[in-house]
């Protein structure tokens, strides 16, 4: 699979290729992105599940780890801010069952619609603006 499909399957769950910091905003190029230039970098010094998975498990995706479901991803997908990382846990559970390509596929394939695709991005903007308004970022 070329890598720069394959760096949007975070390795939480999420998929980049519907996230406004790519799509609208163009700073990031998706989690798997190591150019150093977009903010994929930042995220991942500041993401503790990246960190967990990638840097200090050397794993691909949580669906490979033997503590999947951690808590610390079970938190994560369901924290009451960032409504948009409830799909993580099945995404990750059907990226072992059919594999990243085929996952990657459906994704596409479904944020294909436009509307959907707009309604998500502003969850993804009114999660974002609640996280401001909450922590003054």
């Amino acid at each position: 699979m070329p890598n720069e499909r394959r760096k949007l399957a975070g390795p939480c769950g999420l998929y980049c290729g519907n996230c406004s910091d790519l799509l609208l905003d163009k700073v990031c190029h998706g989690c798997g992105c190591d150019c150093g230039q977009c903010a994929a970098g930042p995220h991942h010094t500041a993401c503790a599940i990246y960190r967990c998975c990638i840097t200090e498990r050397g794993l691909e995706s949580c669906t490979f780890c033997e503590d999947f479901p951690c808590t610390r991803l079970i938190q994560f997908a369901y924290d009451p801010i960032w409504r948009t990382h409830l799909p993580v846990l099945e995404n990750l559970r059907r990226i072992k069952r059919i594999g990243v390509k085929a996952w990657l596929d459906a994704q596409e394939a479904y944020w294909a619609d436009q509307r959907r695709l707009e309604r998500w991005i502003q969850l993804h903007r009114e999660c974002e603006a609640r996280y401001k308004q909450i922590y003054g970022e």
